[in-house]
């Protein structure tokens, strides 16, 4: 485990190996593989109980008072963070189903579940989850420090979405914890289908349209339904070559069929060119 670390001028044990998606120090214990146990090991976790000798209990986490805080592993510059307890953890369907089950009312690390941190219920287990937490994760693994980043209340009973789309006018589908915008879905599969498909962006397509003049590429017919910047193909058509694997231009349907009735066979054409002039 020493050869992963590096130390620093301020005495720091920096990290340098294996870390999970927060970033926080794993370590791979293939001695805990070979007895069954899990072989993945929160080094700072484990460090401190190593050295304090007294195992940390459940809701017990620690932190450094030092400048690394994520990264460094000194025992010297660990500390009990939080002792909130096994009420701070989510409990299971079976014991929230109990009517002497008491209500969670904050999660491990802290954060309350009030309007604005309304838990994530899983539709299939029952299981909750902190969305303040799951959105400090997704900036964490982003590298970008979440405390940089202003928290945006859940807003379960509003009129519109975090992106202004009015639910009276778009729609929403209820997903139980709350509401799932219609057009954030419709917007978010437009994006992620050009991507997959061609590799392209709405950016790429408008800037494609202005080089065609806003018209077919092959037979001249200008565009009259689509919309970059609504993320809105319309009738405008991605020509990708296969064989090759790059795109070619916005065509029409109709010119968009043809090349591929024909197989982009440019002899094919040649033939049909004479004899139309037949």
């Amino acid at each position: 485990m020493l050869q992963n670390v590096e130390r620093t001028e301020s005495g720091c044990l920096v990290w340098k190996g294996m870390t999970d998606k927060d970033g926080r120090p794993l370590y791979y214990d293939g001695g805990r593989y070979a007895a069954g146990e899990n072989p993945l090991v929160y080094v700072q976790r484990w460090v401190f109980e190593h050295y304090s000798g007294t195992p940390l209990t459940t809701g017990q986490t620690v932190t450094r008072n030092c400048e690394n805080t994520l990264l460094c592993v000194h025992h010297e510059h660990a500390t009990l963070w939080r002792n909130l307890g096994s009420g701070a953890f989510v409990k299971g369907r079976g014991d929230r189903a109990a009517d002497n089950a008491t209500p969670v009312k904050k999660c491990a690390n802290g954060h309350e579940f009030d309007n604005g941190n309304i838990p994530y219920v899983n539709p299939k287990t029952g299981a909750r989850s902190c969305r303040r937490c799951t959105r400090d994760s997704k900036l964490r693994s982003r590298g970008i420090d979440p405390e940089a980043v202003p928290y945006e209340p859940y807003r379960r009973g509003g009129t519109q979405c975090r992106s202004g789309h009015e639910y009276a006018v778009f729609g929403f589908k209820n997903r139980g914890e709350g509401r799932i915008c219609n057009e954030c879905v419709r917007i978010k599969s437009a994006k992620g289908n050009l991507k997959k498909g061609y590799g392209l962006t709405f950016g790429d397509i408008a800037q494609i349209l202005k080089d065609q003049d806003n018209a077919c590429a092959t037979c001249l017919t200008p565009f009259s339904k689509v919309d970059p910047d609504n993320f809105r193909m319309g009738d405008a058509n991605v020509d990708h070559c296969h064989p090759r694997g790059h795109n070619r231009g916005l065509l029409c349907m109709d010119c968009n069929i043809a090349l591929g009735k024909v197989k982009d066979n440019t002899d094919t054409l040649s033939r049909m060119i004479d004899y139309l002039k037949t």
